[in-house]
This record gives C-alpha cells, sequence and structure tokens, in this order.
C-alpha cells in the first residue's frame, strides 16, 4: 500500500472515530435533564420540572428517544435548524415503568375528589382511550406532569346539560351531608338526598361553556385541512391516539362550579308585602322546627313553587290548566300536573293538618303545665318552650305545605312530651290523638297512597313485585321492605333479601316473581318487547330449582357448580365463557349506546328533528333492557344474537346522526 492510501486510511479512521466519539458524546450529554435547559425555549419547562414531584427523576425516563433521535436533536441545536415549538410525547409504557399497578390501585385524592384509576384506564371513556397523559399532560397552568382540571370537567360535561354530568354528581362528590345555608334558610344536604331532591333541582346551573373545537385552533397547526373537523372519531384518532395529542390544546374550556342555585321560593308577593309566609315556607322547605328532621316537601324536590298551588286553575275540556297566581290554592291545580286522582288528597291533608295543629297545641299545653310542677328546673322549662314553639310553627306554617314534616314535627313534640313527664315524676302521655301520626309508616297509605296511582306490580331490579298482594292480602307492613322514616329508602335492597320468604321451600314458585327470566328461559317473550327466540335448549329438562337451589342462603351463588353437577369437568368452565361473553357484548352494546344518547343530545341542541332516530333508540333500548332484567345467561344465543344485532343498528344510527349533522352544519 502506498504512502498516500496509508494517509487517507488513517485520515478516514481518525474520523470515522471522531464522529463515533462525537455520536457517543452528543447521545451521552443529549440525554442529560441538564441539556435540554441550553436551548431558551425550554427553560420554562425545566423550571416546571425542578418545581414537580418528578424533579428527581432524569427527563428521558419519562420522553424516552432512540439514540439516532438524540443524535439527530443534539445537531439541530448546534446548527440552530431546530423547532422552537417542542411536542414532547410521553407513553404509558413509560409512567408504569415506576407506577406499575396504578390501574388496581386504591382510589387517590385530587382537589376534593376520590378519583379512581381504574375505571379511566381499562375501558374507553365517551369512546376515547384515555392514557396517562390525557389528563397527566398540562405543562402549563397546573404545572409539569400535575392534572389539569379542566380535561376532567372537558370529559364529564361535554354535551351535556346545565345541570347535568356524564357520570352524575356523587361519582366525584360523594353524597350530600352535612348543613348548607342558603337564601335565610340552613338546610340538612343528607337529609334532602335522603328525601330524593336531585342535586340539579336545586343546582340547576353546574358549568358553562360547551368545550368547542374551533377551526382557528385547527389552523395553528394546519393550513387548511379542517373539511374533518365534525368526524370526531377520525379527529380523535388521529390526534389522541396516534399523536397524543393533550386535550385542551383544541378544545376551549368548561367551568364548572356552582353558576346557579335556584333561588329559594323567590315569590313577587314580597316586593310590596312584609315577609309574611316565613312560616309557610320553613313547613314547605322541612326545615325549622324543633326535635324534628328535615323534610323537604315532596313538591319542593320538584321544583314547584308558591305560585303553582297558589294559582287560578281554567279547565277546558276536562283538562285543568294553570293561570294568574292566587292568594287561595286550589286543590284542582294538582290535575294540572298529575291527574283528578290527587285533587282529593289536598283536602285530606287540609284535614289533617287541622288535627296536627290541635294536637301540637295539646302537647304544648300539656308540657307548660308538666314544666310548672318540675320544681324549676332549666331542662324542663327548655322542653316547655319547645313545644310551644313547635305548636306555633305549625299553626303558622299550615301542615299542609308539607304533610310528612308536619306529622314528624308532632312526633317529636310527643318525645320531648315524654321527657318532660319523667322530669316532673309523671306518667307519658296518651298516644297521639292522630293515628295516622303514630309512627314512621302509618300515615303513607292514608294521606298520599290511597290516592297517588302506582304500577302493580312494581318493577323491582328485574323482578315484578305486587305491591297489593303483599300489602293488602298477606298483610306486611310498610316497613318490612321500607327504611323506616326515608321516603322510597328499601331496607331490602336487593331481591336476594326477600329470600327468608320467598325461599323458605325447595317448592317455591319461582314464575310468581321471576316472570321476565320465565319468558327467555322458554321463548315466550310478548311481542311488544320485539325479540323472537326458541326457547333454550335445556329448557325441558332442567328447571330453575335443577340450577338455583332456592333454599340456600344466596340462591344466586355457585350456579356454575349445579353446571358441574351434570357436566362434570366442562360445566363449570362453559358457564364462566357465556358470562364473559354476555359480558363483554353487553359491555359494547352500552357503550354504543353512550354515543347514541350523546349524538341524540347534540341534536336536539342544535334543533335537528330527531324524532325518528329517538324512537329506533327507544326501541334497541326496550330489548336490551328485557334481556338485563332477563338475565342473557338463561338463553346464551338468544341474548348475544341480541346484542349483535343491537350493535348493527346502533352503528346505523350513529351514521344516521352523522348525515344530519353535516347537512345541519353551515
Amino acid at each position: 500500500m502506498s504512502l498516500t492510501k496509508k494517509r487517507l486510511a488513517v485520515v478516514a479512521a481518525g474520523a470515522v472515530a471522531l464522529a463515533v466519539c462525537a455520536w457517543l458524546f452528543a447521545n451521552a450529554e443529549a440525554r442529560r435533564s441538564t441539556f435540554c435547559s441550553t436551548c431558551h425555549y425550554m427553560q420554562p419547562y425545566v423550571e416546571e420540572w425542578k418545581a414537580s414531584a418528578h424533579k428527581n427523576v432524569e427527563c428521558i425516563k419519562c420522553h424516552p428517544a432512540q439514540s439516532t433521535a438524540m443524535f439527530a436533536q443534539f445537531v439541530k441545536y448546534i446548527t440552530h435548524t431546530y423547532n422552537p415549538r417542542p411536542r414532547a410525547f410521553v407513553s404509558d409504557k413509560a409512567c408504569l415503568g415506576c407506577h406499575k399497578g396504578i390501574a388496581k390501585s386504591k382510589a387517590v385524592k385530587f382537589m376534593a375528589v376520590s378519583f379512581p384509576h381504574q375505571p379511566h384506564l381499562t375501558a374507553d371513556r365517551r369512546g376515547i382511550r384515555l392514557r396517562c397523559a390525557s389528563c397527566h399532560g398540562s405543562s402549563q397552568r397546573a404545572g409539569h406532569v400535575t392534572v389539569d382540571e379542566n380535561v376532567c370537567f372537558l370529559c364529564h360535561f361535554k354535551g351535556e346539560g346545565p345541570a347535568e354530568t356524564v357520570a352524575g354528581c356523587g361519582a366525584c362528590h360523594g353524597a350530600p351531608a352535612g348543613m348548607a345555608r342558603h337564601g335565610e334558610f340552613i338546610f340538612d344536604m343528607k337529609a334532602y338526598a335522603d328525601a330524593g331532591v336531585a342535586c340539579g333541582r336545586c343546582h340547576i346551573e353546574v358549568h358553562e361553556g360547551n368545550g368547542a373545537v374551533s377551526q382557528e385552533k385547527c389552523y395553528s397547526c394546519h393550513v387548511s385541512r379542517v373539511d374533518r373537523i365534525t368526524d370526531t372519531k377520525l379527529v380523535h384518532d388521529r390526534h389522541v391516539e396516534q399523536r397524543e395529542i393533550r386535550c385542551m390544546e383544541c378544545h376551549d374550556p368548561i367551568r364548572h362550579g356552582n353558576i346557579k342555585a335556584l333561588s329559594v321560593l323567590d315569590v313577587s308577593c314580597e316586593s310590596c308585602h312584609s315577609n309574611l309566609h316565613f312560616g309557610p315556607k320553613e313547613m314547605y322547605l322541612g326545615v325549622g322546627a324543633k326535635g324534628a328532621p328535615d323534610t323537604p316537601s315532596r313538591m319542593f324536590a320538584a321544583q314547584i313553587n308558591c305560585i303553582g298551588c297558589h294559582t287560578k286553575v281554567v279547565t277546558q275540556g276536562g283538562a285543568a290548566f294553570l293561570g294568574q297566581g292566587n292568594k287561595t290554592a286550589d286543590p284542582r291545580a294538582c290535575a294540572a300536573c298529575h291527574d283528578a286522582r290527587y285533587i282529593p288528597m289536598v283536602d285530606r291533608w287540609k284535614s289533617e293538618g287541622k288535627a296536627l295543629v290541635a294536637e301540637a297545641s295539646r302537647l304544648a299545653r300539656l308540657g307548660s303545665s308538666l314544666a310548672a310542677e318540675s320544681r324549676g328546673s332549666a331542662d324542663a322549662r327548655k322542653i316547655a318552650r319547645d313545644l310551644d314553639f313547635n305548636a306555633r310553627f305549625l299553626e303558622q306554617g299550615h301542615p299542609v305545605h308539607n304533610i310528612e314534616y308536619a306529622i314528624k314535627v308532632v312526633q317529636a313534640s310527643e318525645k320531648m312530651a315524654a321527657k318532660l313527664s319523667v322530669l316532673a315524676g309523671r306518667k307519658a302521655p296518651s298516644p297521639l290523638e292522630p293515628a295516622f301520626a303514630r309512627d314512621a309508616f302509618s300515615f303513607c297509605a292514608e294521606s298520599c297512597h290511597s290516592f297517588i296511582p302506582k304500577s302493580d306490580p312494581h318493577n323491582f331490579q328485574g323482578v315484578d313485585f305486587p305491591h297489593d298482594f303483599h300489602a293488602l292480602q298477606v298483610g306486611l307492613s310498610c316497613d318490612t321492605c321500607h327504611e323506616k322514616g326515608k321516603h322510597k329508602v328499601l331496607a331490602l335492597n336487593n331481591p336476594g333479601d326477600c329470600a327468608s320468604c320467598h325461599h323458605d321451600s325447595a317448592k317455591a314458585d319461582c314464575l310468581r316473581c321471576h316472570q321476565r327470566q320465565a319468558e327467555f328461559y322458554y321463548g315466550k317473550i310478548p311481542a311488544s318487547i320485539g325479540i323472537t327466540t326458541p326457547p333454550n335448549v335445556m329448557a325441558q329438562a332442567v328447571g330453575c330449582a335443577d340450577c338455583h337451589y332456592p333454599t340456600n342462603a344466596d340462591a344466586m351463588k355457585d350456579i356454575g357448580g349445579a353446571c358441574e353437577a351434570c357436566h362434570s369437568g366442562t360445566g363449570k368452565k362453559q358457564y364462566e365463557d357465556w358470562t364473559a361473553q354476555l359480558k363483554a357484548g353487553l359491555d359494547r352494546v352500552h357503550l354504543q349506546a353512550d354515543e347514541v344518547r350523546a349524538g341524540l343530545a347534540s341534536l336536539r341542541r342544535h334543533q335537528v328533528d330527531a324524532s325518528a332516530l329517538e324512537k329506533r333508540f327507544a326501541e334497541i333500548q326496550r330489548r336490551i333492557g328485557f334481556i338485563e332484567q332477563a338475565k342473557g345467561i338463561h338463553n346464551v344465543p338468544a341474548a348475544l344474537k341480541e346484542f349483535s344485532r343491537a350493535q348493527q343498528e346502533l352503528g346505523a344510527l350513529l351514521l344516521k346522526m352523522g348525515d344530519l349533522t353535516d347537512n345541519k352544519a353551515p
């Protein structure tokens, strides 16, 4: 080899060695967190990182990159060809490398909310697969890798009514509890929740803003390409799934809070007159008496204010219509919202109210007499004052405004009078004179349910429950099933709690309560449901008690074991496979149904006539609801066939809604 060639080889080898050294140096240097801060536009991000909980974690741990990419970044930096608008992606794999098992971990506290990771990371939410960075992607307002609450509000409130949210208020805020002050009144929030007053009845606006995506946001990245902006699935697939774009980079924020609350019985009378109606208002709200639990009127729960009843009623063609406000309440106003059977109920309340006022006055007089005999006891004098207060409270508030609360006030007075009798050394007072007020349920039928029409049998979690049979023929009292003192709240929370009566014998009549399951099992479904299916292949040979052992403490337990008794080695596995298939199929249907429901709500907001689609959706829901109540395991092929049919029909509805949206768009 000539000297020249040797020199060229040495130079080439030196150049390669230098390049390798430079590459290794650049790769190592670019992987250091201190390198990130050398670019001026990275300074804000680095400062946020230093102040975050991840300050001891190297950037490359969360933002991994190939060596070639790191070298390219280094070259771009030294040649000043870098992009001053960086995008940093964090994969779930990078997060889960340190936070293993986070999806199954206990709920964490975020703001005042108990947040569970599992339901957010293990299934699509509103048709979108969430990633760790979907929530922990903020690097501006909230801080580095800190959750921006605006992301939560966007998911939970977008497309919902002003008082509505996707998962319900309780999913984040829990059950209401504690005392709250509003409009000069103090409320026991738990008592209102137990009485069935929904959050939206009082908090009539809890968010503002619509979370929309304007075309201007698209133009910040694209020169054009905004023609598909209404195709939400495509947009999310391209931007969220493929590019991991953060939600708030495109969506306008939604503000969440107590934006607007219901005015507490705000009537126009007091703009001219003195406040003469504080007593009736307190009675209606179910607050203020001594010793009685807060109990809002059922009408308050329905947001009916004073003029809903104090109104002139106009009757046309046999139907009642509300007119102008009036000093005197007209029982016919009930018929304007309900029907004529409710009208005599008001007269019943009035007569009962008079009896309650008289009884409270009797107890107040008794209290005054007993206090005089108690030799100056401070406790006795206080009880006597409270008894007198309750008597005047009922007289001024008029029990007709809230008959249930008025009864509880008299019951509280009775307890106070009994305590006062002990202090005075006298025997307990006689039982309450109005028989309908003697216990928590004695007034139910006499005051309300003899007038209010009710479905019979009642659908109780898929079981037909006949009220009249249990109450009139068997003679059960209301508190056999209902929790004492709480309207509509059940002491028996599921059909299994009925087993002590109904499953006391292996000869229990299953079809009396489980009619839907029998219809599905034997293929005898009412034509109105819209499902036609042959019976289960086992229907001729296998009865209910062959799979469910009625005398067991839990007749639903170990059904797979019953299968194994006949199909040794395969029965339990087959049952588990069927159960998994049914759950997966039903979950898919519910996800599609959620999309359809959101789409229909959007069409209504845009005043698009979607009545035909809503009718078809209701028919699908009726079929799926029947299978849920009948339990798909009773006829697995039929259930899976219906789930597949429902998916196809829901998909067609989504396509049709997309066409309507496109036609509506300008």
